[in-house]
């Protein structure tokens, strides 16, 4: 196991809103949405790893399909910019939401047929005092044996949907990591926001130790 994040761990378990999961993404419990949307994602990989090996664009459809829709790109972008999102324009708003899915795509895509049955378990939900968020908890246990704890944090939509806004990962807030590697982004850029978005790029992250 890498000492970085594997993103075979991540990817089966971030799909979570393919259209034939919309019904359930609307239950009162997020436990549900996640168990579905794991089930489908790793079917649909072990059906077609060959094609989706050899063809970028039917990995990019796979991914906009099963993973896009259920994650709220706008709300973690805003989120890892932090403090410069309120000194930031509509229009370089806009323009890191783009980049950071764009970013978010590229490595789904580098990860997603590195998916070999590993066991993912989702934990029985507990519901907290806000009907409108949520925390769901999923293990995946690696070949070697490492458990690895997976929290997502959830927001409820608009719409009824319940949407990805966070992860933490054996413990470490990717949310939170992102956004101090944004603000070393601008800092490097000397608080130039328009270099400090065009050079975005996640640095790796270390959230498995090697055995």
């Amino acid at each position: 196991m890498s000492r970085f994040l594997t993103w075979s761990v991540l990817v089966p378990v971030l799909a979570l809103a393919s259209p034939a999961v919309v019904q359930a993404a609307v239950e009162t419990n997020p436990q549900v949405v996640v168990q579905t949307a794991i089930t489908q994602l790793t079917a649909r990989i072990d059906k077609d790893r060959a094609a989706l090996r050899k063809s970028p664009t039917a990995l990019n459809a796979v991914i906009e399909e099963n993973i896009t829709p259920f994650v709220d790109v706008p709300g973690i972008a805003r989120g890892v910019m932090g403090q410069y999102f309120r000194q930031a324009s509509d229009a370089q708003r806009d323009q890191f939401a783009t980049i950071f899915k764009q970013s978010m795509v590229r490595t789904y895509a580098n990860g997603l047929t590195s998916y070999d049955n590993q066991k993912v378990t989702v934990k029985p939900y507990k519901p907290g005092d806000d009907a409108n968020r949520a925390q769901v908890e999923v293990e995946v246990a690696l070949e070697n044996g490492t458990v690895v704890p997976i929290i997502f944090q959830m927001i409820r939509a608009g719409d009824g949907r319940w949407m990805t806004r966070n992860l933490i990962v054996n413990g470490l807030n990717l949310g939170l990591t992102f956004r101090k590697r944004f603000a070393e982004v601008v800092e490097q850029s000397a608080g130039n926001l328009d270099k400090a978005i065009a050079g975005w790029s996640p640095a790796p992250i270390e959230v498995v130790k090697a055995k």
